[in-house]
């Protein structure tokens, strides 16, 4: 073991990496905002479920935030044994799989470069001094020696990341190492930034439609993706934008391949988020067609609204989109729809409303998706349609 530190010390200082260990310090600040944050659960219903052994795995993260210091979280929250991350690095991405040199940095747990997270649990870095800008692509490799069992992951990234063949890999510079690609998350949970000028988070949660189902991979079509852009473009300070959405996921009800359902999910998935400030819901047109009521959505919602109040943040309600024509549509099903989405509207129990359905109805039939916006199953906006619900988004909610 000793000679394989040594050898892999020679590579790095052979192949010019500034790799370093960064330590948690006391001169780094503590107020931490997640600027990438995604929505995990398990993997187990998966054929064949994933599992890796002696890989390392490169996850790209579009970064929402900016900051000179970042720290990662990793989960297994959703695993059924322990996991080792026996090493971890994050760098700045050039293209691919490939770093942007002299980016390179190990990260570390408590002082440690290895960590073994049991099973239902998640782990904080240290504070890792890197600066990174809105806009970035950040790139976190983690080295998995030992088999995992069935990941802890988030199926459907709608991104190219990377895998290893046999070894550790994770201070590899370019892509040579990496054969294989998913389009999943694994294990890794969020990127916080902190000494930056990201004021907070805004989570926007919720099923497919906010999870992107259908866009083109690395195209960023998600609304979330439009609605970080328009804050982007727009001078001053403005929150992060993370995607908590899980395609076929519920507010009632869990399921196996789609997660925990919204309720269940909501502490792990939205109010643990570092610097959560503000909440976009869009979540329920899956109960709908698996026959809930207006009545037990509204109840639901108001538990939530209560959760985020407690948390100290603002909520606002996205009106659920049309489907008529879809899958498992009925008459009943768009009753409650318009019930739900009066009562979202009009309550006043949420701080402010987003007219997603408004933003993608057909004006000739507003129970109806616009045609323009149809990605073709009458349930799911394609690119033109996120676009039109991030721009029914008022930004003045978030000053």
């Amino acid at each position: 073991m000793k000679g394989t530190v040594v050898i892999r010390a020679l590579l790095v200082a052979s192949l010019g990496l500034a790799l370093t260990a960064a330590p948690a310090r006391a001169d780094i600040d503590d107020h931490w905002t997640d600027a990438w944050a995604t929505a995990l659960h398990r993997s187990s219903a998966a054929t064949p479920p994933p599992v890796y052994q002696d890989q390392t795995i490169r996850m790209v993260v579009p970064m929402r935030g900016s900051g000179n210091a970042v720290r990662v979280q990793l989960s297994n929250a959703h695993g059924d044994q322990p996991v080792t991350f026996g090493a971890a690095t994050v760098a700045l991405r050039d293209s691919g799989a490939a770093l942007a040199d002299g980016t390179l940095k190990q990260v570390t747990f408590s002082g440690a470069t290895s960590v073994t997270v049991p099973a239902g649990q998640v782990v904080h870095s240290d504070p890792v001094r890197l600066h990174v800008t809105e806009g970035q692509d950040l790139a976190v490799s983690i080295y998995l020696p030992s088999a995992t069992g069935p990941a802890t992951w988030h199926r459907s990234a709608v991104q190219t990341n990377y895998v290893s063949g046999p070894g550790d890999h994770t201070v590899d510079p370019d892509g040579g190492s990496f054969p294989a690609t998913v389009r999943s998350w694994i294990f890794l949970d969020a990127v916080a930034v902190t000494r930056g000028p990201t004021p907070g988070t805004l989570v926007a949660v919720g099923d497919s439609i906010t999870d992107g189902s259908g866009t083109a991979v690395d195209g960023f079509e998600r609304w979330p993706d439009y609605l970080a852009a328009r804050f982007a473009a727009k001078p001053g300070r403005h929150p992060a934008v993370v995607n908590a959405g899980i395609g076929g996921n519920s507010v009632l009800a869990d399921t196996a391949q789609d997660g925990q359902s919204l309720l269940n999910r909501m502490e792990r998935d939205v109010l643990a988020r570092e610097g959560l400030t503000h909440v976009i819901l869009l979540e329920g047109v899956n109960d709908l067609r698996n026959r809930a009521t207006a009545d037990e959505l509204i109840a639901a919602y108001r538990e939530i609204i209560a959760r985020v109040h407690a948390r100290g943040a603002k909520i606002y309600g996205g009106t659920i989109t049309p489907f008529t024509g879809g899958s498992a549509h009925t008459p009943a099903a768009e009753a409650h729809r318009q019930a739900v989405n009066a009562w979202i509207a009009t309550s006043g129990e949420f701080d402010g409303v987003v007219d997603f359905a408004d933003a993608v109805a057909d004006p000739a039939d507003p129970q109806s998706l616009n045609p323009a916006y149809d990605r073709g199953d009458h349930l799911h906006p394609n690119a033109a349609g996120f676009a039109a619900m991030a721009a029914a988004v008022d930004l003045s909610l978030f000053r």
